[in-house]
């Protein structure tokens, strides 16, 4: 008796039923779409700077003290290079200075790097698009992003001073030469960020083998919980140092991405209702 009702009226029965298939279809199209976009908007962000994982000092993310720092971090880098052949790595250590140019002085970031593996797990080396990145060798040189060279007056080949603190708490001051311009299209890093040497780093800022992190890229999200298990086994459980995977090095990230998908869900759900009615109606 259904199968005779179905066919009573068979225009509406097909208009349903087409009205149901094209709803899910669309909804699995646009889950999956969805999905893959967040696992994309995640990579991009990780690998434009701070890597899928890093290794520092507990609390530093939070609180990045100059003291917050790891002994000897060259040599933990190729330790956990050995541990994890698939991974790039690169160390790091950061400082807050007072960038002076012959007409200007500004507040910058300057991240001392390894400019032979920042490749691997920043997307910056490649973004410089006036004279070159930074060479091995612990020259003193800068890298540093366009709005900041527009805001200090400087060109390719001119001289910034830099002031600051030590890791020792004794006055850090060094003259670098910019060797490079970089454009992020990031406002805020083109404003206020620079790169030097990790070797010069270390030397200006009386940091002795000391850094402040270890960045660790991977190929997809999938290898962050394997990668962190090797890392902490190689550290031992007596470990003074912490290791970050992207959920701890970028909350808001996660927080952007559980609010959108709230709001996705909450259009299904008007979608999926609105079919169900349809249905209920013929």
């Amino acid at each position: 008796m259904a199968w005779r009702n179905l066919w009573r009226h068979s225009r509406r029965t097909w208009l349903t039923a087409t009205a149901m298939i094209f709803s899910n279809v669309l909804l699995v199209f646009m889950i999956s779409l969805q999905f893959g976009s967040y696992d994309m908007m995640i990579n991009n962000t990780l690998q434009a700077f701070s890597g899928h994982l890093q290794v520092q000092e507990p609390g530093y993310n939070e609180n990045p003290k100059m003291r917050a720092s790891v002994p000897d971090v060259e040599s933990l880098r190729d330790r956990l290079a050995a541990r994890l052949p698939a991974a790039r790595l690169a160390a790091r250590a950061t400082a807050f200075a007072l960038a002076s140019s012959e007409q200007r002085s500004l507040g910058i970031q300057v991240i001392g790097v390894q400019p032979g593996l920042e490749a691997g797990v920043s997307t910056i080396p490649g973004l410089v698009r006036q004279g070159r990145y930074l060479d091995d060798g612990g020259a003193a040189e800068i890298v540093i992003g366009a709005v900041l060279a527009r805001n200090l007056k400087v060109s390719l080949g001119e001289e910034i001073t830099l002031l600051g603190s030590g890791h020792d708490g004794s006055f850090a001051a060094g003259v670098v030469t910019v060797a490079g311009i970089f454009e992020s299209g990031s406002v805020d890093m083109d404003r206020s960020f620079a790169e030097v040497p990790l070797d010069y780093f270390q030397d200006i800022f009386a940091m002795g083998g000391r850094g402040h992190s270890v960045a660790i890229a991977l190929d997809d999200l999938d290898a962050v919980d394997p990668a962190l298990t090797r890392i902490e086994e190689t550290l031992g459980e007596g470990s003074d140092l912490a290791v970050l995977d992207w959920n701890a090095l970028h909350p808001g990230l996660k927080q952007a991405i559980q609010a959108d998908l709230s709001s996705a869900w909450l259009m299904y759900g008007v979608l999926i209702v609105l079919v169900a009615f349809s249905v209920l109606n013929t």
